[in-house]
Formats: C-alpha cells, sequence, structure tokens
C-alpha cells in the first residue's frame, strides 16, 4: 500500500476520534441540562402549553416544561434523569460549597449550612444547580426572593433558542470562514480570515494569503466558541513568532504546527486586533469585546437588548467570561461601565472597580465608539434576516468597532451575573416569550442541545 494511503487512513482515524469526542460531550452537556432541569419539568408536568399573556418568565418556564416531556423519549429521560439527580445534586454541593462557603460566610455571615439549604432549595423548586446558585449570588435574601426570574442555560439555549432556529442552511452563523466572507459581501465590518488549515493542508481562500504574514496573529478553531484552543502569536521580527506561552517559533515552523493542529480540526488565522488605546490598562494584553445582545422585535426589527463588556485578568490571549474573565453590564444608551466581577463560583475575584492586575479604574467609564458598537450589531443582525436572538462580540478599535463573531445561541449568564438582576424581568425576556410564542402553534422544534439521541 503506498504510504500517501497509509498517510489518509491515519489522518481518518484521527478526525473520526475527534468528532467522536464533539459528540460524546454533546450527549454529556444534554444530560447536565435533562438533569438540571427535571425539578421544573416536574413543577409543571400537567400544565398546558403556556399562553402568551403568561409573565414572560413563567412563560420561558413552562414552555421548557411543555417541551421537556415532548422530546423522543421524554418520559424515559425523565427518568434516567431522576436517577442522576440525587447523585448530580450531592457532587454539586460538594464542588461548590467547598469552594466558596467559607468565603461566602465571611463575607455575607450567612453560614455554610444555611448556603447548602439554600442549594438544595434552589434546585428542587427552579432548577438552579449550585454552579447558578452561587453565580446570581442567591444565598443573598433580596436576590433568593427573585430566584424565579432568573433564566437558566437550559431554558434559552434549550428549547426556547431551538424553536427560534433559522431553516438549515439559512446562513452558517458558526462557521467563522463563511460568517468572515458573508460579513464582507454584506457590508458588515468584521475580522478577515487570512489562512484556513484543514487536514494537515492549507486551503485555498477566497481574499487570503499563501503564506503567514509578518504580522501578530490569533489562531482559533474554525467551529467553536467560549475562547477555547485560541492561540496568540506574535510577530517578533526575522519571520518569528512567539505564543503567550514564550514559545518561538519561525514561519516555516509555525506552518507546520498548524498543518498538524488541523489534523483534528479546522484551525483558521486571522490577524490579531488591537484595541483602541483608551482600553488599554484594562485589556491585560488581550482584545476586550463587548457581548451585545440584539433580538428581533414586535416590529421584526433587531433591536439592542443587553451588552456586557470584557477583560481578561489571567490570561494575555482571549477576554472569555468562561475563561475567568470579568464582566460588567453597560448601559445601552451610553456605553458607561459599571463594577465588574468573574463568573461568581470562584471567591477570590468578588464584585471590582478597578482591574486586579494593573489596578486602572474602570467603574464609571464610557467605552469608545459606544454609537458605533450598537449600530453594528443591528445592522450585522439585518446581514442575518432568518436569525431572531444573536449574541454579537464586537471589538473597540482605534479606528472603530469591528465584529468578531456571532453567537446564535447566547446563555444569559454573563448578562443576569454582571447586571446582579434576573434576565426574566427584562427586555430580552419579553422578546423570547414574543418570538417563541409566534412559532408554528401546537408544533414542536427539539432543540438539538437538549435532544439525548
Amino acid at each position: 500500500m503506498p504510504a500517501h494511503s497509509h498517510k489518509s487512513l491515519a489522518d481518518r482515524w484521527v478526525s473520526l476520534r475527534g468528532a467522536a469526542w464533539k459528540a460524546l460531550l454533546r450527549q454529556a452537556e444534554a444530560l447536565a441540562y435533562l438533569v438540571a432541569g427535571l425539578p421544573v419539568a416536574l413543577r409543571h408536568a400537567f400544565a398546558p402549553r403556556p399562553t402568551a399573556d403568561l409573565p414572560s418568565a413563567d412563560y420561558l418556564h413552562r414552555y421548557y416544561a411543555w417541551n421537556y416531556w415532548r422530546l423522543p423519549w421524554g418520559p424515559v429521560k425523565a427518568v434516567l434523569a431522576a436517577l442522576v439527580w440525587p447523585l448530580a445534586l450531592v457532587v454539586t454541593l460538594w464542588l461548590f460549597t467547598r469552594r466558596n462557603g467559607a468565603a461566602i460566610a465571611a463575607r455575607t455571615g450567612i453560614g455554610v449550612p444555611a448556603q447548602l439549604l439554600g442549594q438544595v432549595a434552589m434546585a428542587l423548586r427552579f432548577g438552579i444547580a449550585p454552579f447558578w446558585y452561587y453565580m446570581f449570588e442567591l444565598y443573598l435574601p433580596e436576590r433568593r426572593q427573585r430566584a424565579g426570574l432568573y433564566l437558566t442555560a437550559h431554558e434559552t439555549i434549550g428549547p426556547a433558542y431551538g424553536a427560534l432556529q433559522p431553516p438549515p442552511g439559512a446562513d452558517h452563523l458558526d462557521d467563522k470562514i463563511w460568517f468572515a466572507e458573508h460579513c464582507h459581501r454584506q457590508g458588515v465590518r468584521a475580522v478577515p480570515v487570512l489562512m484556513h488549515f484543514s487536514r494537515g493542508l492549507p486551503q485555498q481562500l477566497a481574499g487570503g494569503v499563501d503564506e503567514l504574514p509578518p504580522s501578530d496573529l490569533f489562531v482559533k478553531p474554525r467551529s467553536g466558541s467560549g475562547g477555547h484552543r485560541m492561540e496568540r502569536w506574535d510577530c517578533i521580527g526575522d519571520g518569528r513568532y512567539r505564543n503567550a506561552h514564550g514559545e518561538v517559533l519561525d514561519r516555516a515552523a509555525l506552518m507546520d504546527k498548524l498543518k498538524l493542529q488541523s489534523l483534528k480540526d479546522d484551525f483558521l488565522v486571522q490577524p490579531r486586533l488591537a484595541n483602541d488605546p483608551v482600553l488599554d490598562d484594562i485589556a491585560n494584553g488581550a482584545l476586550a469585546t463587548v457581548r451585545l445582545l440584539t433580538c428581533r422585535n414586535e416590529q421584526g426589527q433587531p433591536e439592542a437588548v443587553k451588552a456586557a463588556f470584557r477583560m481578561a485578568i489571567g490570561n494575555q490571549v482571549v477576554d472569555n467570561f468562561h475563561q475567568g474573565g470579568l464582566a460588567t453590564a453597560v448601559d445601552l444608551g451610553t456605553g458607561q461601565i459599571g463594577i465588574a466581577s468573574d463568573l461568581g463560583i470562584s471567591p477570590g475575584v468578588g464584585w471590582r472597580d478597578t482591574h486586579p492586575v494593573s489596578g486602572a479604574r474602570f467603574a464609571g467609564r464610557t467605552l469608545p465608539h459606544w454609537r458605533q458598537v450598537v449600530a453594528l450589531g443591528i445592522r450585522a443582525h439585518q446581514a442575518f434576516p432568518d436569525r431572531v436572538v444573536v449574541g454579537w462580540d464586537i471589538a473597540m478599535l482605534a479606528d472603530g468597532a469591528m465584529v468578531i463573531e456571532g453567537n446564535g445561541r447566547p446563555d444569559l449568564d454573563i448578562h443576569q451575573r454582571a447586571e446582579q438582576g434576573p434576565a426574566g424581568e427584562s427586555r430580552i425576556a419579553d422578546l423570547l416569550r414574543f418570538n417563541v410564542a409566534g412559532v408554528g402553534r401546537g408544533s414542536h422544534t427539539e432543540c438539538p442541545t437538549t435532544a439525548m439521541r
């Protein structure tokens, strides 16, 4: 057998192994959502399909429960979730109370036993797992009273967003190459793609380059989110590049590294963008971005409904909230930011008005190019007319705003944490209720995220 055939078989095996691992992770996530959401499903097990006259949070809770039982093999999956639920609760209680309990007790005077009881109560009544209990600070009495207004990921990323997804093939929002090319065609300012690596080789790309340019670069998976597997390579002259770990490679060696990475997954190369200089003292060397949430309103037009500004603290690659970064709410009208925190599951960060690395104060600042940021998010949504809700990641450069990517299933954790309050009483909840209620009454759109196959 020719040598290249052996190489082809090996490449296929690596590709299949990577695909199997991704499928396993999706199934694990689906099971986690089913387990966490079981109490909500049981609470509304005999309720009819919700009607649009319900308060927004109640509507979305009931819509989740109504769909839960209508998944393929829904009752069987509920039994599986019921078997897993007690063990999952015990494990997560131990994990998050061990990490947070003593620090929260010292800070608030609320003892660890009270926190444990509170977590159990939140899990039983609202399907709010210990992870969210600490993220949303539900140990505080004023927060606990509004617990029913919080919208968790299994409710939004699950059935609500599932019902609002565009027809198959309407667009390819999650494909970063297609996204960049589509934005260029539509006149939406978005970060370009310079090179694309797949199956061990660079691929032809319209508007791309044939070799790595002598400039700072950013490498990321073609399909992915959350800041995972992203890498920054700074050009240090003489055709050499250095990453955040201090590794130095010349152009040929970096090309070989990218080819090898692409055996498991497609990777792309983009120019590394630089913040507007006014943000440098609070960005920790990473690109700081705004998560701008837009949703189709009652007039059928995209409307900006929430915004959060993110800053890196633990790395100089990404500002992602789920990678340990800080987030602060942004006033949609003025672009002013306030105090910031991390996800809330590590007690050492807390709420801050200054950056923990640079010491620079950010609370009270107004973000640069703010009107342009909002206008760009709305314009980007108009370029994807089949989308109902999108979370846009937008950078603020010296010469204005630029779209980094769009997220078709944006969770609301960052907004509910940064705003220190539930999304169920806000504009996004009203628009989600309005749009979900308008989707094919009596029909069921199954959400791939929550449907265990």
